[in-house]
């Protein structure tokens, strides 16, 4: 090998292994960054919408007729869970609609229409209607697949995700 002008000897063969140590340096950082990226991360995963199956706990004494989460965006949630019986929490919570969709941390009305006894649609009472906004809470973890919502026998209404149906329910409403 003939020397450069200007560059000693034990600099010029020094020069390709450090060159391909900045390659190989450049390389790992690529690699690291594009492995980085791939995983879900917890933010990202949280506020995708996702598909669930939801299901309806209500304090009322008085049956829901039927119930909408989110209609405007056609989530498909809805649901019509029974009335509480004497000595229980809560009516409701063995049925399921499955396949809506939510997204955590979006805002959403929440509507519900109380069932009636068959003489009062028979004499034309229309029926009552609620609707009040609601945020559709964080997930309990990235499995977490089952939307419960209690309806409040104060007119308001909790909405819990649960990874499966035998999670603790929310506490009853205490009355005053």
């Amino acid at each position: 090998m003939c020397a450069a002008p200007g560059i000693d000897e034990s600099a010029r063969s020094s020069t390709p292994s450090r060159a391909g140590a900045r390659a190989l340096t450049r390389a790992a950082l690529v690699v690291l960054g594009v492995l980085a990226g791939c995983g879900r991360h917890d933010d990202a995963a949280s506020s995708a919408r996702r598909t669930v199956c939801i299901t309806g706990y209500n304090e009322y004494t008085r049956k829901l007729h039927e119930f909408w989460l989110d209609n405007e965006h056609r989530s498909g949630c809805f649901g019509n869970p029974s009335a509480r019986e004497a000595g229980e929490a809560f009516g409701g919570g063995g049925g399921f609609a499955c396949g809506c969709q939510v997204t955590p941390g979006q805002a959403a009305k929440l509507a519900w229409v109380f069932a009636q006894p068959l003489d009062e649609i028979e004499r034309g009472v229309a029926a009552e209607h609620k609707t009040i906004d609601v945020t559709i809470p964080q997930p309990e973890s990235s499995t977490s697949r089952y939307l419960r919502v209690y309806f409040r026998m104060n007119g308001t209404a909790e909405l819990q995700w649960v990874d499966d149906m035998n999670a603790p329910k929310l506490p009853p409403t205490v009355a005053q």
